[in-house]
């Protein structure tokens, strides 16, 4: 019986890891890269157990488990060494590999493998995207998304996280004539670097550009460099870098002054990227 319990606790704990995307190697290193393409859901995430977890505390004061035994005491609130240590290993494991150490986001995995109609973009919660292509396929470099997704923001521009050689006929069938790269090479080993993503673009009859961006460096002529490789040649195109986030701030940033900030934010929060922050600096021209 305490086994059982035991593990459908663990059932719930990585189910609920599944479902809030925190199983997705991107997720937990964009929480990671405080300096380049942020993303704070994991903070979200990990703050949200903190509710549960106090309630459960306040719960077992005084009383025993109905399976028999202890519960365990309550953990000291002091920051030691061994938490400090413990926390960056454990951190680094997760964002390395995009599984939580231990066996319970395993278990969320073998879940969904019982599942494979519950697909990895209605987890994320990109399930209303107007046109989407996945292509699920193994990531166990953990330098691309377990899932390639093309998010549409408008009919001629698409935003992606990093993509791989293999998506190509994804892309294709997605209507895109021209990938832009806004990734970086340092940020990804030769496998994925542009000259990669470049030759199998090309043997698939798809225009390639390289535009690298970084927050540092996302500056106006930058920022002219990036909307003119797609709108000189009236392409479709699918931006990319690490989640696709620098891609679409790129693009609202080169249409400021053009279309409405609302418009832009908008078109940006029905692929997934929340750009409501920026609705000051997406008010007027970008300069």
């Amino acid at each position: 019986m305490r086994n059982m319990l035991a593990a459908l606790a663990g059932a719930l704990f990585g189910t609920g890891l599944y479902l809030s995307g925190m199983t997705d190697t991107q997720k937990v290193q964009g929480f990671l890269d405080f300096f380049g393409d942020w993303d704070p859901t994991l903070a979200f995430v990990m703050g949200g157990a903190i509710l549960p977890m106090a309630v459960a505390w306040a719960l077992t004061r005084g009383r025993r488990p109905v399976v028999g035994g202890d519960f365990p005491e309550r953990p000291d609130p002091r920051l030691d060494r061994k938490l400090i240590v413990g926390a960056v290993l454990f951190g680094a494991g997760w964002g390395l590999v995009g599984l939580l150490p231990g066996a319970c986001a395993g278990v969320a995995w073998l879940w969904r493998l019982g599942r494979p109609d519950f697909s990895d973009h209605h987890a994320g919660g990109y399930d209303d995207r107007p046109q989407s292509a996945a292509d699920t396929r193994h990531n166990a470099g953990g330098w691309i998304s377990q899932t390639m997704d093309i998010r549409q923001i408008t009919p001629r521009f698409f935003a992606a996280p990093q993509i791989d050689p293999s998506d190509m006929e994804a892309i294709k069938e997605a209507g895109v004539t021209l990938i832009l790269c806004n990734r970086p090479d340092a940020e990804v080993p030769p496998s994925h670097q542009h000259a990669a993503i470049q030759a199998a673009a090309e043997a698939a009859g798809l225009r390639f550009a390289v535009q690298e961006l970084t927050h540092q460096t996302m500056t106006p002529d930058v920022i002219a460099r990036n909307r003119e490789i797609g709108v000189a040649q009236d392409e479709v195109v699918l931006a990319y870098c690490a989640s696709g986030t620098r891609s679409t701030i790129a693009w609202a940033l080169g249409q400021a002054g053009e279309q409405p900030a609302d418009a832009l934010i908008e078109a940006a929060r029905a692929g997934g990227y929340d750009l409501s922050h920026m609705r000051g600096v997406l008010s007027a021209p970008y300069a």
